[in-house]
């Protein structure tokens, strides 16, 4: 897997290498924070725990480069240090 250093989703760790993947505030403006994946129209659109998310990203480990239990692991170990996980 190649490493990236750029900008990251602060919510499903997407590498955000486009202005074009970026989510929306309510007001239309960018949000530099969420890709579009999770984030438009001023709110998260999936509306559950880090624990679901994590199951529902870990089914992506294929197109991420690795075994889905692979990045089950990568997503247990990353959400937590992401912003909208972090524990206040």
């Amino acid at each position: 897997m190649e490493t990236y250093n750029g900008p990251i989703c602060q919510s499903c760790g997407m590498p955000l290498t486009s202005d074009d993947l970026l989510g929306r505030n309510k007001d239309g403006s960018v949000n530099k924070d969420y890709c579009k994946y999770c984030y438009d129209n001023g709110e998260f659109l999936h509306k559950v725990s880090m624990e679901e998310f994590v199951d529902m990203c870990s089914q992506f480990g294929e197109q991420a480069g690795m075994t889905n239990e692979q990045m089950r692991e990568f997503c247990e170990k990353m959400f937590p240090t992401l912003k909208r996980w972090k524990k206040s």
